[in-house]
């Protein structure tokens, strides 16, 4: 039987079309992957199931029912659940309060806290989430954010759960726990729905797979027992007969100039030690990555380079060179939503030009034409724009701005392949330009592929730098492929993320 079921859904915002008669269902008990550029309509998709928005047209079923949700109310009462990109949590309250916050269990006027405690921890021990009901949200790990999302849907007893880009913000670790935590779901008669863009999680976790392009259901499949075309998938996304876009990255201009020094840096927040004598050097012409598991010290290394964080000890040297950032957030730390694209794009360039209407039309210009940012006009927000191009845009102020050091933090979460492609040229022309970039990325593919050096980080310490040429041995030749997802991993490849996972948690020798 059929969890979901779609008919002929359409949705237009103005004039354009974000859903054209999108029809397919979904099975009860099965995990449905929803694949699709960005922009494509994936989320509008979900966001109509869970009430978010109203369809133009069409219908959809839940268990063989015609149901219309005018609010996320509806859907939370006919036990949808849904878990958004960009968690919807309250960061001063702690992780009970979260849960319960709207979904409050009374008895007379007060607040059952002893029945509702015991309830959360018996869901939280069935699946594991290894939670602690009294911690503050500021204090845990991304990963933990995200379980306690989860946590407020299984609160609600949701039998059907919808996660949009769920991966995209764990690192290779956390996602093999997120798969058992999908698997136990599945176990317990749960629907899952996972919108995403990496192709080798759609093989791994998938019952079956919808492609959406430009609107439309244009590919739809079963997975048994992991079989698939990934490059057959990867094509239906772009609709194009070549995804994979390869960059040289060989320079002639590479130097071992030091443009950042960072030694024996330490930093302590709440008694909790965040940065422990670390030292670190980025160089000009060159991509030093960064990996770890979130919550190690990377956003910490940032904001000491950038400035923002001052109370640490220790050595910091930056040759009085600029500094230019994408962070890891770009709603909540890279944007104004409102703002329309020039407008973004002056925010880093305010001090050279007057904001005159013909200054910002010539900024928002050339970043569509040259970062191919797809919107309706010129004067859309960035809000109203797809993650990818808000992100293109993110990355044209930051790059434009000239500067000698870039910081790139998970410059490819939650992006389409062909925006990922069009990020990491850009990585590797910068790079080519002389200028030096700090790559920060929970993506192991994305790090190996694009950096010169790589630093592993684990417990606020590089534990382990790899050097161009330890890099190298892994590397068939010094072109690297912008779509990873799509290729299968070789013998050596294996054997560097065994290692590097290993060493991201501690583990290794």
């Amino acid at each position: 039987m059929k969890a979901v079921e779609f008919k002929n859904i359409s949705k237009n915002f103005g004039n354009f079309p974000a859903l054209t008669n999108v029809s397919f269902g979904i099975e009860s008990n099965s995990v449905h992957c929803i694949l699709g550029e960005n922009g494509a309509g994936k989320s509008t998709l979900m966001k109509i199931l869970f009430g978010m928005y109203q369809s133009d047209g069409g219908e959809f079923y839940i268990d063989g029912n015609s149901v219309k949700f005018d609010s996320p109310h509806d859907s939370i009462g006919m036990k949808i659940g849904m878990v958004h990109q960009h968690f919807m949590l309250i960061d001063d309250f702690t992780v009970l309060e979260n849960v319960i916050l709207g979904n409050e269990t009374t008895t007379g006027l007060k607040i059952n806290f002893t029945e509702i405690r015991s309830v959360l921890n018996d869901i939280i021990n069935k699946y594991n989430l290894e939670l602690d009901l009294d911690s503050k949200v500021s204090d845990i790990s991304i990963s933990s954010q995200q379980k306690v999302e989860i946590l407020k849907l299984l609160f609600r007893d949701s039998g059907i759960l919808i996660f949009d880009e769920p991966t995209a913000v764990l690192s290779p670790v956390e996602v093999k726990e997120f798969f058992k935590i999908i698997d136990e779901f599945k176990r317990n008669k749960k629907t899952i729905i996972l919108i995403t863009h990496k192709l080798n999680e759609v093989k791994l976790i998938a019952d079956r797979v919808t492609v959406l392009r430009k609107g439309e259901v244009v590919y739809e499949e079963d997975i048994i027992d992991y079989n698939i075309d990934l490059e057959k998938l990867a094509q239906a996304i772009v609709g194009e007969s070549r995804v994979s876009i390869a960059v040289d990255k060989s320079s002639e201009n590479l130097t071992n100039e030091t443009l950042i020094q960072l030694n024996s840096i330490n930093l302590s927040r709440n008694n909790v030690k965040i940065l422990d004598n670390l030292n670190l050097s980025l160089r000009k012409g060159e991509v030093l990555g960064i990996c770890g598991v979130e919550g190690n010290g990377q956003n910490e290394i940032a904001e000491i380079i950038t400035g923002l964080e001052k109370d640490f000890t220790g050595d910091f040297k930056n040759n009085n060179v600029n500094v230019s950032l994408v962070p890891d957030d770009r709603i909540n730390k890279g944007m104004i939503m409102e703002y329309t694209v020039g407008e973004n794009i002056y925010l880093k360039n305010g001090r050279k030009f007057i904001a005159s209407s013909a200054i910002l039309d010539d900024f928002s210009d050339k970043t569509i034409n040259e970062y191919d940012v797809r919107l309706t006009n010129n004067k859309a927000s960035l809000g109203s724009l797809s993650g990818g191009n808000q992100q293109k845009v993110i990355i044209s102020r930051e790059i434009s701005a000239g500067n000698e050091v870039l910081i790139f933090s998970h410059p490819t979460r939650g992006v389409d392949i062909n925006a990922t492609a069009f990020i990491h040229s850009k990585i590797i022309e910068e790079r080519n330009k002389n200028r030096a970039v700090l790559l920060i990325s929970s993506d192991l593919d994305e790090l190996v592929s694009l950096s010169d050096r790589l630093s592993v980080l684990f417990k606020g310490k590089i534990v382990k730098t790899f050097d161009p040429e330890e890099l190298a041995s892994y590397r068939s030749d010094n072109k690297i492929s912008l779509t990873p997802d799509i290729e299968i991993k070789k013998e050596k490849d294996n054997q560097l993320f065994e290692l590097l996972g290993k060493l991201m948690i501690g583990m290794a020798d």
